[in-house]
């Protein structure tokens, strides 16, 4: 074997070891230089992400505020439940964390992947909501098996109660989690997601003052995630109360007298425009929104064909019928296109245009002047007011009294309906209005279609001689009993003179009192004055209006406007049947029913 005897110089013995030195004093350099920069000139960095694995900031859910009626009963409050959720930094084993959620929340295991997904952009720290109405059973059995559980935690959480049930549902409306889309709206900033805001009614539109403000509490925990200590808790503030016009016992009563029928019902304050009653049938529980709806439960309402979540006093259009007639009349006078004096002759129909109409009565009234007419409800004499009056003229009275736009109750989603006029059917069907057209407008029908809470503002106007509140249901709203805000009684002036008014009044007091056609609505002394209104109700399965008795769906709706008293009124009531027939005979007795209760009530 070869070995190499060749020496090593001195000089590169010391270059090898100069070298080598060097390398040591690098990596001594480095280290001391990363020591430098994390333990001093990073040092509050580095000890603020120590102190996070550590302390933990737990949102604390504020309850809603209360809802009140006028007289301060609860209509909506807030009671305690048990709620379980996930947390996802202590899920070792995923598909057995889902499968364990699965079985204590009652969800499937799809349902639980599809909000793990949810709340995927959130952190971890971040706890998933699973079920929010906890039996006892199952919290008993989650917290007495915590090794076993860890990953699940119980929460006590305030929960939305409604004690009347579906008592004023389409006035209260329901709440439900808020949606990613809402979310990344400006209107939702400061929401996160599994808080719950409004739907409808009240709670939507006074989202803000009924939400509340969440409270913290800060906690250290151990490597293990048990809390060690509560450092500090900043307790959430209870949302504020709103107080309504609503009077809940006469809420309660209309709603029973509606137990058979479907259709709307309004009782207005008329010193201030307050609603003190608002019925829409078929309702619903908002109950069942508070915690997680069922799936078939929500396909259940969503389907019905009588659609319990539409609130029909707001938002249900109808043809008016003869109510319309009200307005007919007042255009007509102030128009100067009749006066008392004028009369025409009822013999049960009329040729118009080359076309007979009929009258209701087909025997006829006779002669007649407007305020027989409106005792009478005389088909004839208001179609000669439609012969005498142009389309459009009606349309700018019609809206004076607020048919066909909103009324601006404090309710979302309200529909404007529909008064017909030249500029419309233009716009709409690129056709000219034809008189012949009017004729039927004149009495209610046709493509007239407005909502129960206009005909309210209408007949209250007309009650006030002109003075047309602005309907709304809040009263004030207060924060810890201190007042925050009082909504102030508005009103605006229709433009016709009071001696008309009186003319029609004196015809809606005979309707009722002079043996009218809503007789069914008298008490003696009270001075009741209304009109009674039948719309036929025209379908494509029912284009002639042929199967009035034979189905249901097909019979006109029910219409009864009024007030009273006479002089001084105090309250206007309008009642809306769907397909209850004659207004005389169904919508009038139901309104004679609510001013009985209202005077033996009133004070």
């Amino acid at each position: 074997m070869y070995i190499s005897k060749r020496k090593i110089s001195p000089d590169s013995a010391k270059r090898s070891v100069l070298g080598a030195t060097i390398v040591l004093y690098a990596v001594f350099g480095l280290l001391l230089f990363v020591y430098w920069h994390t333990q001093i000139l990073n040092n509050g960095h580095y000890t603020r992400l120590a102190v996070n694995n550590m302390i933990r900031n737990i949102e604390l859910v504020a309850p809603r505020g209360q809802i009140l009626d006028r007289r301060g009963r609860l209509l909506c409050e807030n009671t305690i439940h048990f709620s379980l959720f996930l947390d996802r930094e202590k899920v070792t084993d995923l598909e057995r964390s889902v499968g364990r959620a699965s079985f204590l929340s009652g969800k499937t295991q799809a349902q639980v992947h599809k909000l793990l997904e949810k709340y995927r952009k959130y952190p971890r720290n971040h706890p998933i909501p699973l079920r929010s109405d906890l039996p006892l059973a199952s919290v008993v059995a989650i917290q007495s098996r915590e090794d076993e559980f860890p990953e699940f935690t119980v929460a006590i959480e305030p929960i939305r109660t409604y004690p009347g049930g579906k008592v004023a549902s389409h006035v209260l409306g329901y709440i439900s989690e808020i949606s990613q889309s809402e979310l990344d709206r400006e209107l939702y900033a400061g929401y996160q997601m599994g808080d719950v805001i409004g739907r409808s009614g009240i709670e939507k539109v006074y989202e803000k003052d009924l939400k509340g403000t969440k409270g913290v509490q800060t906690v250290i925990k151990d490597n293990l995630e048990r809390v060690h200590e509560v450092v500090r808790v900043d307790q959430p503030e209870i949302g504020d109360t709103v107080v309504l016009t609503i009077d809940l016992e006469l809420q309660r009563v209309i709603g029973d007298l509606f137990a058979d029928q479907n259709g709307a019902a309004g009782v207005v304050d008329l010193a201030t425009g307050g609603l003190l009653a608002l019925v829409s049938k078929p309702d619903f529980d908002p109950g069942l929104f508070a915690t997680q709806i069922e799936a078939g439960e929500w396909q259940q309402l969503i389907s019905d064909p009588q659609k319990p979540l539409q609130n029909k006093f707001s938002q249900g259009l109808y043809s008016p019928g003869s109510v319309f007639k009200i307005v007919m009349a007042l255009a007509a006078l102030q128009e100067g296109v009749i006066t008392t004096d004028n009369f025409f002759s009822c013999a049960g129909s009329t040729t118009i245009y080359d076309r007979v109409f009929h009258c209701w009565n087909a025997g006829g009234h006779g002669s007649v002047n407007v305020v027989g007419a409106l005792k009478n409800s005389c088909n004839i004499f208001f179609y000669q007011l439609g012969k005498r009056l142009d389309v459009d003229v009606i349309h700018h009275y019609a809206t004076l009294f607020g048919l066909g736009r909103v009324a601006g109750l404090d309710l979302p989603s309200e529909k404007r309906g529909l008064i017909p006029s030249t500029e419309w059917k233009q716009h709409t069907f690129r056709q000219k209005w034809f008189p012949g057209e009017t004729i039927s407008v004149a009495v209610g029908q046709g493509s007239t279609h407005i909502s129960p809470a206009q005909i309210l503002r209408m007949i209250s106007t007309v009650a006030l001689r002109g003075r047309s509140p602005h309907l709304h249901l809040l009263d004030r709203v207060e924060r810890h009993g201190t007042l925050v805000r009082r909504f102030p009684p508005r009103f605006d002036t229709v433009p016709i003179a009071r001696e008309h008014f009186e003319t029609v009044i004196e015809g809606l007091y005979q309707v009722v009192n002079g043996g009218g056609t809503g007789g069914a609505a008298n008490i003696p002394g009270q001075a009741i004055c209304g009109k009674t209104g039948t719309a036929q109700v025209i379908t494509k399965e029912n284009p002639n209006y042929k199967n009035l008795v034979k189905e249901k769906r097909f019979r006109p709706h029910s219409w009864f406007a009024s007030f009273a008293p006479r002089d001084n009124p105090r309250i206007a009531v309008v009642v809306l049947v769907e397909n209850g027939g004659d207004g005389g005979a169904v919508a009038a007795p139901l309104a004679q029913k609510i001013y009985r209760w209202y005077f033996d009530h009133e004070r």
